[in-house]
């Protein structure tokens, strides 16, 4: 038996910051270069003539006093680059030198506002598109003597224009743009059965297969616990954005979304319709909360009790989704009363955190009720034939840092869909031609990872997948459209086999539904944050090491227990629901801490038990610099001593975690007596009021 005792105590830490004032200048990491911590500008009395954009790097770490003095002389704060650089707008470049925390004032020129290898498009013929970002202070109209045609609306302070090649050094010294980077629309994160060499059948097979239970990936993630007492995502509203649905008519809706649709909307980029000509976007609609009336309820979405915000953005012209602005999307879902948003698209850019990424985290940021959901990718592959997929893989939104990023475990189905080794398939040889992994199937395993599902980390080091779900031969529902596909191959008249991470996401937004119920219930209220629900979800996911190849010398499928670049916190489960005397605490502390404060939380161990302890931080951090190389903004510090004096850090380290906004310990053993545990602001130059809210769950 546990007996917990919580106190909670705020207070400044004058030690830690005296430690962070002897902080000197650092080198600044933006995307496009670093600047090194001993140049200066040559002559700082001369600069602002041709622009007033400066880059202030701090001494020491932030104060909101000191923020306040540097506005005083006139500056305008316009954006951070991690850990300690303003991005201001300044008339008086000098007067910043006078202050005794800044270390140095650099001009924000040119070179600094390109991302690399936008030179290139110089070079071409065709004028490329570009994402433009923008002062707060500043117009689109500084864009129109450069742009061919319209100027379109990207996100908060980003637009979308086409400009003449030659130009693009003109547009990024302009002093009202702080980013410019070329523009890739992004594509359904679609693992086709064209794209793995496999001829598929348009119709149903004579026979209709025998049922085993885990066709819809429910039963990998436990999902029948929490049906068995009563959780089913009943009254959550989840939004998706993809192909569409269905037919795009809510008066004709096949069976598994009757009364399931709260409401379609065609957004697509000159889209006329939410219907679903290719499958995708129903296939991810029935993983979500299909209610499996075809099937007489044993094929249906993990939220079968939730409704759904369709949100169609197929193009006919581009073939293939032609998404809006990230906060169209997600606005039009929320203004819905969606608060989890699953998407399974995105670009292949090797982890690279780009402006889709940051207008994510920027929206998440604003509203922090809101938990958007992104496939991690399928460009997963062993290309240095180690036996092992290699890493830096994921891609974007799916690197921003406030989503669920999802990677794709195994199903267990063992007939239907696509049944080769992975050796067998298009370029499996190449990718996967490695044992263990070329011999092995696309769902023989619960213990195992697709091979195609990609892996962290991101570029500037954080943990990427957060958690993953099963991806591999799922069953869902099958689109009517005359135009619709056949994805894996066709189950019977009314589902479909598909895979890719693309499927892993619906099968986890949906377990986030009903997850998202359960705490609902257990707090007594409605609203709660995504870092709740984020933090619950990792807190609860069950780790996967080592794999499903077992511990090997040349190295396992998961190289470390869970947190790891491949399964992240793990796969999502849903067994915690039925067994909730587990929970010792939910934290949803929408004040937060500041610079230099702390949170403290106590609890007495008198039976160590045999369950691990797991403690999880989690929070939505504000957006960065589009320039930054680094995301994290806002860095609070996890840390539990255990009875006997051992200081425990996140995320399997042995000193604080200053990359994630996201942070978990597990404590295997535990010790009877006191645990103290500890979330210090570290630095948060960049809170709301100066302090940084955040949630925090323990389960035992």
């Amino acid at each position: 038996m546990m007996k917990s005792v919580f106190t909670k105590a705020w207070f400044w830490l004058a030690p830690f910051l005296f430690i962070a004032t002897t902080v000197v200048a650092a080198p600044i990491q933006l995307r496009s270069l670093t600047i090194p911590a001993e140049y200066r500008d040559a002559n700082i009395q001369s600069l602002g003539q041709d622009s007033t954009l400066f880059l202030v790097e701090w001494n020491r770490v932030v104060t909101e006093g000191e923020k306040a003095e540097l506005e005083k002389t006139g500056a305008r704060i316009l954006d951070f680059i991690p850990e300690s650089t303003f991005l201001v707008r300044a008339q008086n470049p000098a007067a910043l030198e006078q202050l005794d925390f800044v270390a140095r004032v650099l001009s924000y020129r040119a070179p600094m506002k390109a991302e690399p290898g936008l030179a290139k498009a110089q070079f071409e013929r065709v004028a490329p598109w570009v994402v433009v970002e923008l002062a707060a202070d500043s117009s689109p109209d500084s864009l129109r003597p450069f742009a061919l045609g319209n100027i379109i609306r990207f996100g908060k302070l980003a637009y979308l224009a086409q400009i003449e090649n030659a130009r693009l050094s003109e547009v990024a010294a302009l002093d009202s743009v702080l980013w410019v980077e070329r523009y890739e629309a992004p594509r359904l994160l679609e693992l086709s059965a064209k794209d793995l060499g496999i001829s598929v059948l348009a119709d149903p097979p004579a026979a209709p297969p025998t049922l085993t239970g885990y066709e819809s990936g429910t039963k990998a993630i436990s999902a029948e616990l929490a049906y068995g007492v009563g959780f089913s995502g009943a009254g959550q509203i989840i939004g998706y954005a993809d192909t569409g649905l269905d037919q795009g008519n809510m008066n004709s809706l096949i069976a598994d979304f009757r009364g399931q649709v709260k409401s379609g909307h065609a957004i697509a980029l000159g889209g006329m319709s939410w219907g679903d000509p290719h499958s995708h976007g129903t296939h991810v609609a029935g993983s979500i909360s299909g209610s499996g009336a075809s099937s007489g309820g044993a094929i249906r979405g993990t939220a079968w009790g939730a409704k759904l915000v369709a949100e169609g953005m197929w193009s006919d012209i581009m073939n293939n989704i032609f998404p809006p602005g990230v906060d169209v999307i997600f606005r039009t879902a929320y203004d819905q009363g969606a608060r989890i948003h699953s998407n399974s698209w995105g670009r292949d850019t090797q982890g690279g955190y780009d402006a889709m990424a940051r207008q994510v985290d920027t929206y998440l940021y604003d509203k922090p009720d809101f938990l958007a959901v992104f496939a991690a990718g399928n460009s997963g592959a062993d290309m240095n034939k180690d036996g092992v997929i290699d890493e830096k893989s994921v891609g974007s939104p799916a690197t921003a840092k406030n989503v669920m990023s999802v990677g794709a475990s195994k199903n267990l189905l063992l007939t239907g869909g696509i049944q080769k080794p992975l050796k067998e398939l298009r370029d499996g040889a190449t990718k996967w031609g490695v044992e263990p992994l070329a011999s092995s199937f696309l769902s023989e395993d619960l213990k195992g990872m697709a091979g195609f599902s990609s892996r962290g980390p991101t570029a500037d080091g954080r943990i990427k997948p957060d958690l993953v779900a099963p991806g591999t031969n799922i069953v869902s529902a099958r689109s009517s459209h005359p135009k619709a596909g056949e994805g894996w191959g066709v189950f019977d008249s009314s589902y479909l086999y598909m895979g890719g991470t693309s499927m892993a996401t619906p099968v986890l937004s949906g377990a986030l539904g009903v997850q998202r119920e359960f705490l609902q219930r257990k707090l007594g209220r409605d609203t709660m944050s995504a870092a709740l629900l984020k933090a619950y979800a990792v807190v609860s996911a069950e780790d996967l090491f080592p794999g499903q190849f077992g511990i090997r010398p040349q190295g396992q499928e998961q190289p470390t227990v869970r947190p790891n670049n491949h399964e992240g916190w793990g796969r999502i489960t849903l067994s915690g629901l039925a067994d909730t005397a587990t929970i010792l605490e939910l934290q949803d502390n929408a004040t937060g801490v500041a610079t230099g404060e702390e949170f403290r939380l106590t609890w007495t161990i008198t039976d160590a038990g045999s369950r691990p302890l797991r403690v999880a931080l989690a929070y939505t951090d504000a957006p960065p610099a589009a320039s930054s190389q680094v995301a994290l903004v806002n860095d609070l510090d996890l840390e539990i001593t255990t009875p006997s004096g051992a200081k425990l850090y996140p995320n399997g380290k042995t000193a604080p975690d200053n990359r994630n906004n996201l942070e978990s310990i597990d404590v295997a053993t535990q010790e009877v007596g006191n645990y103290q545990l500890v979330v210090r602001g570290r630095n948060v130059p960049q809170g709301r009021a100066g302090k940084q809210a955040f949630a925090l769950v323990v389960v035992r």
